[in-house]
């Protein structure tokens, strides 16, 4: 499909995978989507003055039950965060050269035609635009059922609701289009929602005068709602052009200065001043705040719908006792995840209107012929005409275009592959390499593609990076463009049946990891999975199926990468003709993670099970046994906002007799304190592994491994990698990989006091 981005070059078109509906979501071909000059021209001015992660380079270029039983017997924050700041690369080449290269074809072999579309490819990134859309739903996710494919619906939300031929966007964000609204007219529903939850905050009665301060898209949507509402409004804009269309579309008055703005109103109210006061402007001075504040009445009202600075100058502001209030966007619900994100809508009796509501009332009331769309829409494009009227809106000093509709016909522009392919291949890539791992990174999240990749291109030249699955197109196109990837895909299904694939390297939430192993399993593909392996015993229980039911299983890796660091395989080996059990303390200092992050959530199902899992994998692999017992107490936060699951201690032993502790805390400093620290003693030595820069003999305190901070990700991928090259079993027993992620369920069922094993065994 075609997606319009922004970069610092300005607008342009971008072939992307088409989205595809995940559960809670609805994909739609999109028939119409309105562009809003004020919001997406201010992130092109300001890239002049601030550069912009993964897009400079363009700039410089075009001039991201009981199942425990069955696996335990009788026992029973964060990644890195740190983003990688793309590598620059400034393609100084001209496009018929770089064709050539791209195609392995002679220059004069190749059209004109042939030669923009190669070059253009692997440089067309920047960031994703556009929040307002509507067009027929094409397919819907899990756990919709109140829309169906074929229904025509209006769309919001940035991020989602992008300018793009299809789009995949969460339920609460998505509105049947009423009868008597026609579908362009229902693709500005966003812009005047966020005009609507404004003047629900203003709370305007009948006869009340009204001041709208800005009168771009969301001004002129306002005045008409307000003069619906049954109150008078006078308007005020630089631009003399818009005022007048104001008039035009019912405002009583307006103006062009402030001045005058005073005199209309003192004339409206008998000085008295505005009982409301509405900006819908966009500035950074502070200026339109304290002018607002001069014009409204004592004891008014003034709500900020646009962005503008908010020094406010306390005299008017305090003698007046002025009501300052800031909408926010849709109304309720807007950046509340379990509103927008998992689909729980707000009691109606509790919440009138909330954002899905307000998009109906305002799709109604042009149904009923109350708001006029037609007199605000300028100009109707194609996609491929985006760039130009970016950059006409861009340079238009006047602003004397105010709407501008983007319409997608059938065909946009010239296609290798279907618009709905959710798999496409970029021209330009590199190459696959028969000699080596070929490998599908799936989630273009900061740790995949900022520790595991680099990692992997240091493993002595085993792997090779073909693409990427990632369901953000633009941080996914970015990456993949950069490094000129082959393979860009939204979902992971079309890559499995690439035979050039060897493995999967799997980086996306918790939550998604068990249902990508299977498929990847049963595709036959080895697979790196980045811990956990499951959050449920039944996720466990499919897996581990799924893989028993192979007669010649693929190589499965979770990513418990402490036991290939170079302090725990010194120590290792130094324990391995010992006599004695292991007696094994380890303290874990994690640092606090807020309960309403997607680590603690359902997503990332907590950190007992998304971290300490690196723990009990040490343990295993120390001492070399079978768990046999398990116990595990948490801390009673009552009502702190602390988590049972990152609070914790589990006590784990091992058939062979040794014991191993671990204390896993988020309520110690992230300063002047190691995160990991590990006391194993043993035949009357202990061993002191210090956040693995440091293993030391505590006897007579010799340093027996030095070095940076190293918990063992380099070794274990290239352990992998060998295993893989040298057709051998994987770097951790499978049975190992089960047991430890049953260990961390079992616990977590101990934490949170659910009995899955019988109390006597």
């Amino acid at each position: 499909m075609k997606q319009i981005l922004l970069n610092s070059s300005g607008a342009l078109i971008a072939r992307m995978p088409a989205p595809s509906a995940t559960p809670g979501n609805i994909l739609i071909k999109v028939h119409y989507s309105m562009i809003s000059p004020g919001t997406e021209l201010a992130s092109l001015r300001t890239t002049s003055t601030a550069q912009t992660p993964n897009v400079t380079p363009i700039a410089k270029a075009k001039n991201y039950t009981n199942l425990a039983r069955m696996y335990l017997g009788k026992a029973i924050r964060d990644p890195q965060k740190a983003a990688e700041r793309l590598r620059l690369i400034a393609r100084r080449v001209k496009a018929k050269a770089f064709a050539a290269v791209a195609t392995n074809a002679a220059p004069d072999e190749l059209s004109a035609e042939e030669m923009d579309v190669q070059a253009d490819e692997m440089l067309a990134m920047g960031w994703n635009v556009g929040y307002s859309a509507a067009g027929e739903v094409i397919a819907v996710g899990d756990g919709i059922n109140d829309i169906a494919p074929g229904e025509l619906v209006a769309c919001a939300g940035a991020g989602c609701a992008n300018h793009a031929e299809y789009i995949s966007v969460p339920r609460n964000l998505v509105c049947p289009i009423p009868s008597g609204c026609d579908v362009k007219a229902a693709a500005s529903t966003t812009l005047g929602t966020i005009a609507l939850q404004g003047i629900r905050q203003a709370q305007p009665t009948l006869g009340e005068t009204i001041v709208v301060i800005g009168l771009g898209l969301l001004g002129q949507l306002t005045i008409q709602m307000l003069r619906a509402n049954g109150c008078y409004v006078i308007g005020m804009d630089l631009s003399a052009e818009r005022v007048q269309r104001a008039l035009d579309l019912g405002m009583n008055a307006g103006c062009s200065d402030n001045k005058t703005l005073v005199k209309l109103i003192n004339n409206a109210t008998q000085g008295h001043g505005a009982d409301r006061t509405l900006i819908t402007a966009a500035t950074k001075s502070d200026h339109v705040i304290n002018s607002a504040m001069e014009i409204t009445r004592r004891k008014g009202t003034v709500v900020i719908v646009g962005d503008v600075g908010l020094h406010v100058k306390r005299q008017h502001f305090y003698k007046k006792e002025i009501t300052l209030l800031i909408s926010s966007s849709y109304g309720p619900g807007r950046y509340d995840p379990s509103y927008e994100e998992q689909g729980r809508d707000y009691p109606y009796a509790y919440v009138r209107w909330t954002s899905n509501r307000n998009m109906q009332a305002y799709m109604e009331l042009i149904a009923r012929g109350q708001i006029n769309i037609d007199k605000i829409i300028d100009k109707t494009i194609t996609l491929d005409e985006a760039p130009a009227t970016y950059k006409q809106l861009l340079n238009d000093r006047k602003q004397s275009l105010l709407g501008v509709m983007i319409e997608y016909p059938q065909e946009t522009m010239p296609s290798p592959q279907p618009a709905d392919a959710t798999l496409i291949r970029l021209h330009g890539h590199r190459k696959p390499q028969r000699d080596k791992i070929n490998y599908i990174l799936v989630g273009a999240g900061a740790f995949g593609t900022a520790m595991l990749v680099p990692q992997m291109a240091k493993c002595d030249n085993l792997f090779f990076l073909q693409g990427i699955v990632s369901r953000d197109a633009v941080r996914g196109g970015n990456y993949v463009r950069t490094h000129q990837l082959e393979i860009f895909a939204s979902e992971l299904a079309p890559v499995l049946t690439n035979d050039d694939c060897d493995l999967l390297v799997i980086a996306t939430r918790h939550c998604d990891h068990a249902k990508q192993v299977i498929a990847g399993l049963q595709a036959n593909k080895h697979i790196f999975v980045e811990k956990p392996l499951a959050l449920t015993w039944e996720e466990l229980h499919e897996i581990n199926e799924t893989y028993s039911a192979l007669t010649n299983p693929p190589l499965l890796m979770v990513g418990f990468n402490r036991r290939f660091s170079p302090a725990m395989q010194k120590l290792k080996r130094i324990l391995t003709n010992r006599t004695s059990p292991l007696m094994i303390n380890y303290r874990l200092n994690g640092g606090y993670i807020k309960p309403d992050h997607w680590i603690q959530n359902q997503q990332g199902g907590g950190r007992n099970l998304g971290e300490a899992c690196h723990m009990y994998d040490c343990f295993r692999y120390l001492a070399d046994a079978p768990v046999n017992h398990i116990t595990a107490q948490a801390i009673t936060p009552g009502k702190l906002p602390y988590l049972k699951n990152d609070n914790f201690i589990a006590t784990l032993g091992y058939e062979d007799g040794s014991i191993a502790n671990l204390m896993y805390t988020a309520l110690g400093p992230k300063q002047g304190l190691p995160k990991e620290y590990i006391e194993v003693f043993v035949d009357g030595e202990a061993y002191i592994l210090d956040d693995y820069q440091s293993l030391t003999r505590a006897s007579d305190g010799t340093v027996l491994w030095r070095g940076d901070t190293d918990k063992g990700h380099f070794n274990e991928l290239l352990a992998l990698g060998k295993a893989i090259k040298q057709q051998q079993a994987a770097p951790i027993p499978y049975a190992e990989i089960i047991e430890t992620t049953a260990v961390a369920l079992r616990i977590d069922d101990l934490i949170f006091n659910k009995e899955t094993i019988d109390n006597h065994e």
